[in-house]
């Protein structure tokens, strides 16, 4: 069942007297209790899509629903009632997350707070989350009495804290080291099955990414999904050993071309289509080819 829609959702920002587009006409969509993630550079749009998501913006252009119900709609209470009820959020920032002076059970009781629990109920649900993410033993240590991974961990409890149907993540892991950045996204993931959460990552990091269902890449604004698969029976592709990659049958499409040029990237691998007539350009980079003829395939590496 289709939860989240995005249809032809632009985003403009007004700088210096100057318009800069975030987003270009977005269309996504999102199934109840899907994980997915958008992975991209910094300023491709990715936190711009999510902030619509979550009601802390509204759109140039275009719809944003959940479940129906048009967000960029919502005014006064109703728009505050669904950022407060209907979705939760994750930030890389801990101070976003969390107040420093609180501790930990203070942080996640806090949101029951403003949603006006009790303070029996929301002491209790507090103990309950924050034993889901397996904090119950620092429950009184203050926001700088915790590690990294526990600042994480409070973090995403205090995101649950209203039993939101939507949680959105940005960059959640990128403060944290790859160890404890794979024991937060394997929590997540334990956490979206347990409480029928619908799960919108957004990251610059392929080993984070690959915890979700499906991975979209956004770069210059614009919406594309991956068409590889990251799971070992999903059609995924295999690198043989003489270095070869056999595409999908979508890639040899839209890359329908006597030659095709590959550049590897941090975000990603970039396959370019060289026409017998092309001159020899590789050494320019992406600029020598239109952007109408670019497909991205994200690198695929795995946590062990």
């Amino acid at each position: 069942m289709t939860y989240i829609v995005c249809k032809q959702v632009v985003k403009a920002y007004k700088a210096s007297g100057h318009e800069i587009v975030a987003l270009r006409g977005i269309d996504f969509s999102m199934t109840r209790g899907e994980m997915v993630a958008i992975i991209g550079p910094s300023g491709a749009g990715k936190s711009s899509l999510m902030n619509l998501i979550g009601g802390l913006d509204k759109p140039t252009a275009g719809q944003v629903s959940v479940e129906g119900m048009n967000v960029a709609e919502l005014r006064g209470a109703a728009l505050a009632d669904y950022r407060l009820r209907r979705v939760g959020f994750v930030w890389q920032q801990i101070e976003r997350n969390l107040l420093a002076h609180r501790t930990a059970l203070g942080n996640v009781a806090l949101p029951m707070m403003l949603a006006g629990v009790s303070p029996r109920q929301r002491m209790v649900r507090a103990m309950d989350l924050l034993e889901a993410v397996d904090l119950s033993n620092a429950a009184h240590r203050t926001v700088g009495q915790l590690s990294g991974g526990q600042q994480q961990r409070a973090a995403i409890a205090v995101a649950l804290a209203n039993r939101p149907q939507i949680l959105l993540a940005d960059e959640p892991t990128g403060a944290l080291d790859r160890k404890t950045a794979a024991q937060v996204m394997a929590l997540l993931n334990d956490l979206r099955q347990q409480f029928n959460l619908t799960v919108l990552l957004v990251t610059h990091d392929m080993e984070v990414a690959q915890y979700a269902d499906r991975i979209l890449t956004l770069r210059d604004g614009a919406l594309g999904q991956s068409l590889t698969g990251h799971g070992e029976n999903d059609g995924g592709l295999t690198l043989s050993a003489d270095g070869s990659l056999p595409l999908p049958e979508a890639a040899r499409i839209a890359l329908k071309a006597p030659r095709i040029t590959v550049e590897v990237r941090p975000e990603g691998v970039l396959l370019r289509p060289e026409s017998d007539d092309d001159t020899d350009d590789a050494h320019l980079g992406q600029d020598a080819a239109p952007k109408s003829a670019r497909r991205w395939w994200p690198l695929r590496r795995r946590v062990s």
